[in-house]
């Protein structure tokens, strides 16, 4: 009697820790989704409000044909040059949204959301290496020859190294702390589901 009293205890309590076990998965579950949730949402959000710089355009068109840059070949070529760049990042960043963030599915396939992240964080690679080397660059550039063909005086140059500084360092840090480190989490809370689910 005490043994098949204590075959049933042992039941029971073998019962309570598998429904344990199970809800403890499904807690951590919830939590891994709401994470890579909202590293995503930050991600999209980022690149929608990288896609808004298209509503400079109408004030460096304005820019363009200002009274200030009549005559002027090098403000011209910089108003042209950022319409062209404002176009092609609105452009880059609704590609990029629509073709992976967009859709990654939670109730998806984990591997699959996997794939999309990583070439995401590809995309964003080659994103950093134009930036870096190519735009800020051009940019300054720009600055420098319209400076140079306004015979700025010593505050503007210094403005304008300020300027360099300042956007390089803000590029940068805006890659790292939010490109990043919200890839990084993704793949990582991926990484961790797909452990939960074997």
């Amino acid at each position: 009697m005490e043994l098949d009293e204590l075959k049933n205890t042992w039941t029971v309590l073998d019962e309570q820790l598998k429904k344990n076990e199970m809800l403890n998965k499904r807690i951590i579950q919830e939590m891994l989704y709401k994470k890579s949730s909202k590293s995503l949402s930050w991600l999209i959000n980022m690149d929608f409000f990288s896609a808004t710089v298209f509503l400079v355009i109408p004030f460096l068109i304005w820019l363009y044909n200002s009274p200030v840059t009549k005559n002027k070949l090098f403000p011209k070529i910089f108003c042209i040059v950022l319409i062209v760049f404002c176009i092609l990042t609105t452009i880059w960043s609704c590609y990029k949204v629509f073709k992976y963030l967009i859709k990654i599915d939670f109730t998806k396939i984990i591997k699959d959301n996997i794939q999309l992240v990583n070439k995401y964080a590809i995309l964003i690679k080659y994103e950093k290496i134009v930036g870096y080397y190519f735009v800020i660059p051009v940019l300054f550039l720009l600055g420098i020859l319209i400076y140079y063909e306004q015979k700025a005086n010593l505050f503007f140059w210094i403005f304008l190294i300020v300027v360099y500084i300042f956007a390089t360092i803000m590029t940068y840090w805006s890659y790292k702390k939010i490109y990043d480190s919200n890839i990084q989490s993704i793949k990582k809370s991926f990484e961790e589901l797909e452990e939960l689910k074997d």
